[in-house]
């Protein structure tokens, strides 16, 4: 009806001063019966926070831990043959090749001196100078009492640097964890000669030490992980390597001779997740978990939906934005003319980049000051 009659109007003759200021008024920036602010709709503040809420919970990822809740951990391909007495009548002992193997010549301390760190935490310590570098077997036992020293075979440690001071650690309690050995942990704080890589049965090359694709990648606080697709279900075994060297950690740790875990896997491309705690030198392996759950909690998968979430929110929250504090119309009414602060504009054709503005929903048109020659875009407020 509205058009009829405009049409209506503008068949009867009239005065052009007339028609041309109904003109300029059609295209007045931000005229004074538009100036209200812009209803939005609830559910775009409500995507909002949900995409907000989205992006945040799959930055933290709590599905690495709901994965690991769901999963199998490996073995021993055999049964640990020694565990050590927790409260030894004389304690324990540090022995090694730089010791002669004697087994009771050096105690490990619990009383915070010679390299213990604090006086009755249950924790076993003692600091070594190595004069010169190279490589070293060593072994915990209670004080001459070989048949309960661990590991089975000898550990290593590494000396870099002449007259390096090692200190070596036993804890014959551990809590409960799905690390191996279960019961203690045994570790020296040497430097590695390489990156440790996870080896076995699993890889293309069986137990290949120089397979860059079973490096392992630090997490965190001391911890390496690796997170690897096994094409075929089946039993296999593993465990960790220094990255082209027999030294290893197996289910007893530290040891020139490792112990692998034992695992097995039901569909094809399952993922498995091997797992190395530098500070205790213990290892695990995880498997038979939902596929959906590893993808989350090891793989791509929450990485990649929280950043399509930010990213949507980034869009989003644009928009809302413009649609909050650009587009209000009193502002718009008061940012007149840049050159000459007035507020009559007529409208012009359009660039692409003002059509790429609109088009992410950014509401812009291209004007030109009827009292000067500056012309522009400006945001418009389309009628509801």
């Amino acid at each position: 009806m509205d058009e009829q009659q405009e049409q209506f109007e503008e068949a009867q003759p009239q005065d052009p001063t007339k028609r041309r200021r109904r003109v300029e008024r059609r295209y007045r920036f931000a005229s004074r019966k538009q100036r209200r602010l812009p209803q939005l709709r609830w559910w775009r503040e409500a995507l909002l926070v949900l995409l907000l809420a989205t992006a945040v919970l799959f930055l933290i990822n709590p599905f690495t831990r709901l994965a690991q809740s769901q999963a199998t951990v490996a073995r021993p391909v055999e049964p640990l043959a020694v565990t050590p007495p927790t409260n030894p009548e004389e304690g324990y002992c540090l022995t090694g090749d730089f010791l002669d193997w004697n087994g009771r010549s050096t105690p490990l301390l619990d009383d915070g001196t010679s390299g213990d760190r604090t006086a009755g935490d249950n924790l076993y310590s003692r600091t070594i100078t190595f004069e010169e570098p190279g490589r070293y077997l060593w072994r915990v036992l209670p004080c001459g009492q070989w048949n309960s020293a661990v590991p089975e075979k000898s550990a290593w440690v590494f000396a870099t640097a002449p007259n390096q001071p090692i200190t070596f650690t036993f804890n014959p309690e551990m809590p409960p964890s799905r690390l191996w050995p279960r019961s203690y942990a045994f570790t020296a704080n040497d430097t590695l000669p390489a990156r440790v890589v996870a080896v076995g049965s699993f890889q293309p090359n069986r137990w290949d030490s120089e397979d860059t694709q079973t490096q392992m990648d630090p997490s965190g606080n001391g911890q390496f992980q690796l997170a690897y697709r096994i094409p075929l279900p089946s039993s296999y075994q593993a465990y960790v390597l220094i990255q082209g060297r027999d030294e290893g950690v197996g289910a007893s740790g530290r040891s020139m001779e490792p112990i692998p875990l034992e695992f097995s896997t039901e569909f094809p491309a399952e993922m498995v997740v091997i797992q190395y705690d530098a500070r205790t030198d213990r290892i695990s392996v995880l498997s038979g978990m939902p596929w959906w759950l590893s993808w989350l909690g090891f793989g791509w998968g929450a990485r990649l939906i929280a950043a399509f979430a930010l990213v949507g929110f980034l869009v989003l929250g644009a928009q809302v934005g413009y649609s909050r504090v650009v587009q209000r119309p009193d502002w718009q009414y008061s940012a007149g003319c840049p050159n000459c602060q007035q507020h009559d504009f007529k409208r012009i054709t359009r660039e692409m980049p003002d059509y790429l503005l609109d088009l992410i929903g950014v509401p812009v048109r291209r004007y030109k000051c009827n009292h000067c020659d500056w012309e522009g875009r400006r945001i418009y407020r389309r009628r509801s």
